[in-house]
């Protein structure tokens, strides 16, 4: 179990949302991005397509950090193989809407 870390796939259109702005949400609404992962599976992490991405990634980890005095544990490596969870894992938010913490913010 514990050779896979849970992610998630964004697919987005550069002409409505940039780079840079998701990797804002991520850093600001993902609360483990401050801290040792205590496993693979759980670890926080970000995969990038090309160099683009990567420099991007790279340089806010560095404002975090430089901002924070703290430093960023976030897993940065190249896209590789992606697999989709079992089918009772898709649409997680949305099928569990009434009990997440999260309402309906992740749909």
């Amino acid at each position: 179990m514990g050779d896979h870390t849970e992610c998630i796939q964004v697919i987005y259109n550069p002409e409505e949302i940039k780079y840079d702005d998701l990797l804002e949400i991520m850093f600001k609404e993902h609360g483990g991005y401050l801290s040792k992962p205590y496993s693979v599976q759980y670890r926080s992490g970000v995969w990038y397509q090309d160099e683009d991405q990567k420099n991007a990634v790279d340089a806010k980890i560095k404002e975090i950090e430089q901002a924070t005095g703290r430093k960023v544990f976030t897993h940065v490596a190249p896209l590789s193989d992606f697999y989709m969870a079992e089918e009772y894992h898709q649409k997680y938010m949305e099928k569990n809407r009434a009990s997440s913490p999260f309402g309906g913010f992740f749909s």
